[in-house]
């Protein structure tokens, strides 16, 4: 039986959520809903709800308020973010997990170079962690998971609205069709390019990024996942 981690169901939150704003024409500042509510509408937890709502602030589709008459608003999108809706069209089209790797791992050197130069204090504790809990969970199912969320955070950090949309979407989209059921390589090789991706950005250190990314390339491609 196929297993649905959290981070696939947190996908799939977020598209409905993106579908019914994007069906419905809503509004920069149109009410969507509260935290509680939301979580009750689409039985799940409230972390997981939490991590759709983190999706889709990443992504520029809503705003967070809080206190007293906060809650979920739709935000006011760029042009550049509605590229979103196209992507989330990948799911009705032939778009295959292949086809996805190959566009990441062209994306994948802009993406790390940007982070290296332009990583703020916190973006670096969070890749920190994001890498301590992959190679805490390497070789386990938990691995693919983490593996993802190191990916996604990293793209990010960069200023690149463009980039940072195409790389996140894709990487959302390959999380719901390969989680389920799909185990990350275990190779130490692997797991220690991953890990020097990250290093590569603590220590704004280009040399090591592109040493990383010369390890990396392609191998995705001859993997369920990177």
């Amino acid at each position: 039986m196929a297993r649905v981690t959290n981070a696939a169901v947190a996908v799939r939150v977020a598209r409905l959520l993106e579908e019914e704003i994007t069906s419905s024409g809503g509004k920069p500042g149109d009410f969507i809903g509260r935290r509680q509510e939301l979580a009750a509408r689409f039985s799940v937890a409230p972390a997981t709800l939490g991590e759709a709502i983190q999706l889709l602030r990443s992504r520029g589709v809503v705003d967070a308020k809080p206190g007293p008459g906060g809650g979920i608003f739709v935000a006011d999108r760029s042009p550049f973010m509605r590229l979103s809706d196209q992507l989330l069209s990948l799911r009705e089209g032939q778009a295959t997990v292949a086809d996805c790797l190959r566009v990441l791992d062209a994306l994948d050197a802009p993406v790390l170079h940007d982070a290296v130069d332009f990583a703020t204090e916190a973006d670096v504790e969070d890749v920190r962690l994001l890498a301590e809990r992959l190679e805490a969970s390497w070789g386990t199912p938990r691995s693919a998971a983490a593996n993802w969320a190191l990916h996604a955070r990293i793209a990010q950090i960069t200023p690149n609205e463009l980039l940072r949309s195409l790389y996140t979407n894709l990487v959302d989209y390959i999380i719901e069709e390969e989680l389920e059921g799909a185990t990350a390589p275990t190779t130490a090789e692997r797991l220690r390019t991953h890990l020097d991706f990250a290093a590569a950005i603590v220590s704004h250190d280009h040399d090591l990024a592109t040493s990383a990314l010369e390890r990396h390339r392609g191998s995705s491609m001859a993997a369920v996942l990177p």
